[in-house]
């Protein structure tokens, strides 16, 4: 009976648990629901930033050269709580391959976001800075805000910076890209062919120092959005398989608890029929035919 009990008090905790893992699944599927709208938003938004960026590139090709020096600040982007499989570990072997890279352009500042990425890099790398990470979509903003602040005062007064950011961008492959976010660079999108140049109020390197910051904004609420989405996939496929082979494992115990129940049901009707057996020894199963004297057993 001892041994029925520690199945039944086994069988609750972990249907407690499943309980949990449940309510994490679902969060993390609405989470991914509400990111889409979020993220599609953001990225036409930042296409049309990159096409206004390519447009004034090709009619002021020499403003860049004006702009005065370049710091170089190179941000990971890893998540802040755990339950996602391998997405900090895939960013940590990321930047491990691309260290020898960056060997030959001084000492970039390194800094990340997400509290389990900033556990994993301590002892491995000297971080210039660590954020939190935002658990939902509406802590994105606060996030961000902290490493603006931080970035506008690391910026030269007469210069900008250089950000490399190293993120989650797509479920599949190995998923993490590194994307350099600087004014000067010719994004990758082609611009559309105007005849005319914009029409600019500012000198073309005032515009494009004053146009870096909104440039850079918008890039990080772009991959910000990316990354936290990617890991909210991951976490749903991580809790799904782990839900899996959880209900395998307390179908498993069910089992086992009705076997022991079997087998216990029938050790009682044993004990029950001997019992009758001794009371009334005119029942069938007390009747015995003994050999007579003479007889031959």
């Amino acid at each position: 009976m001892s041994k029925g009990h520690d199945l039944a008090d086994h069988l609750r905790a972990l249907d407690d648990i499943h309980g949990v893992m449940s309510a994490m699944k679902n969060l993390a599927f609405a989470e991914t629901r509400k990111l889409a709208q979020y993220l599609e938003d953001q990225q036409r938004l930042f296409a049309g930033m990159e096409g206004m960026l390519a447009d004034f590139l090709r009619f002021h090709p020499q403003a860049p050269q004006r702009m005065g020096e370049a710091r170089t600040v190179y941000l990971l982007i890893g998540s802040e709580r755990g339950f996602c499989g391998d997405f900090n570990e895939r960013l940590l072997d990321a930047f491990t391959a691309l260290r020898p890279q960056l060997a030959g352009t001084g000492q970039p500042a390194v800094i990340a976001v997400g509290r389990k990425l900033t556990e994993r890099l301590e002892g491995v790398l000297p971080l210039a800075a660590h954020f939190p990470g935002p658990n939902a979509t509406e802590e994105v903003e606060p996030v961000l805000s902290r490493l603006v602040a931080w970035l506008d005062r690391q910026r030269p007064a007469q210069g900008f910076l250089r950000l490399g950011v190293l993120h989650h961008a797509e479920d599949g492959g190995d998923g993490v890209r590194l994307s350099i976010f600087a004014p000067f660079r010719h994004p990758e999108r082609e611009a559309p062919i105007f005849s005319n140049p914009p029409l600019l109020n500012l000198p073309p390197a005032n515009f494009l120092v004053e146009f870096a910051d909104h440039y850079l904004l918008a890039a990080l609420y772009a991959v910000l959005y990316r990354s936290l989405m990617v890991e909210n996939r991951r976490r749903l496929q991580h809790m799904d398989n782990a839900t899996h082979r959880l209900e395998q494992r307390m179908e498993e115990l069910r089992r086992q608890r009705n076997q022991l129940r079997q087998e216990e049901i029938t050790n009682e009707i044993e004990v029950i029929m001997l019992g009758q057996t001794i009371l009334d020894p005119s029942s069938p199963a007390a009747e015995t035919d003994y050999p007579q004297d003479g007889e031959s057993p």
